[in-house]
């Protein structure tokens, strides 16, 4: 017997794999009403192995489409993480390429504000510290640019300083908070005369030269004079601070805070031609000279 089993063990393993799922099979297509007692029993003792194998076959099939969607899930966090740094990037760029739009178009309405004078835009190249206070920017325009030495180079804000030297393609600007800087201005509320000198710092200048009578307040606003011959008149400079009228002596004192700050600029503006406004000065009747008689 065991033989016989042993020598037909894979056609009776056969006959019983397709036997049972066809058992199965009709004993569920019948109505309960219908089945018999074997229909019932093989119900019984199958149904335990399909739950087995439904749920096994459940947790499977979830797994794996888990581990499909991590895999597909970290390659698109890896492509997501490379397009928002790129989008990073791209709006730093946006807020540069804006804030040099904002600058250019400062620029042009202030050149556009005095038709009466000529303006070469130049870029900020480079920025030179002395050992003594010496600050100077150098700019990318030239001699061949029509750039000359003691131009005034100005930003919408105010003044800059003035071209202290000029080679074919570059030029140094020497602002306004250098020590070797001095410029003519005047009070825009009274009209009082001074001057702006640098002290090599990059935030504060001095106020030389202005009467101790003169009516002066703090917050005052300085702009240029141009009765020093290189600045045209009107210019902002800066406005007055801590100031102090002493007791003896012709003059006050004053600290002056710039209208521009020369640490932060990238574009400035050259003053090629301008018409420089210089005030006549009213000569008294015994001074002024004496028409010839006839």
């Amino acid at each position: 017997m065991f033989a016989l089993l042993k020598r037909f063990r894979e056609l009776i393993l056969v006959a019983v794999l397709l036997i049972v799922p066809l058992g199965v099979f009709f004993a569920h297509a019948k109505k309960p009403s219908e089945r018999s007692r074997l229909d019932r029993a093989i119900l019984w003792l199958t149904t335990p192995i399909e739950r087995a194998v439904s749920w096994g076959v459940t947790v499977t099939l979830r797994g794996w489409d888990g581990y499909v969607a991590l895999r597909h899930a970290k390659e698109r966090a890896f492509e997501l993480t490379h397009e928002v740094e790129m989008l990073r990037l791209e709006r730093q760029q946006f807020l540069a390429d804006r804030a040099e739009a904002d600058r250019l178009r400062s620029l042009l309405q202030f050149a556009q504000r005095s038709p009466d004078r000529t303006y070469v835009g130049a870029r900020v190249i480079g920025v030179r510290l002395g050992p003594v206070g010496l600050q100077v920017l150098a700019i990318d325009r030239g001699t061949d640019d029509g750039i000359q030495r003691m131009m005034p180079v100005v930003v919408g804000e105010g003044v800059v300083g003035r071209v202290q030297a000029a080679t074919a393609h570059a030029a140094d600007v020497l602002v306004l908070t250098d020590r070797n800087s001095s410029i003519a201005v005047r009070v825009e509320r009274t009209r009082a005369r001074a001057n702006v000198r640098g002290l090599g710092k990059p935030d504060a200048c001095k106020l030389d030269y202005a009467l101790r009578t003169e009516d002066m307040v703090e917050g005052d606003q300085l702009i240029t004079s141009g009765t020093d011959g290189v600045f045209p008149r009107g210019l902002p400079v800066g406005k007055a601070t801590k100031l102090e009228r002493n007791k003896h002596g012709l003059f006050q004192d004053a600290l002056v805070v710039p209208a521009v700050d020369v640490t932060r600029l990238e574009e400035v503006l050259v003053v090629t031609r301008s018409e420089v406004e210089t005030e006549e000065e009213v000569q008294p009747a015994a001074y002024a000279p004496r028409a010839k008689a006839p």
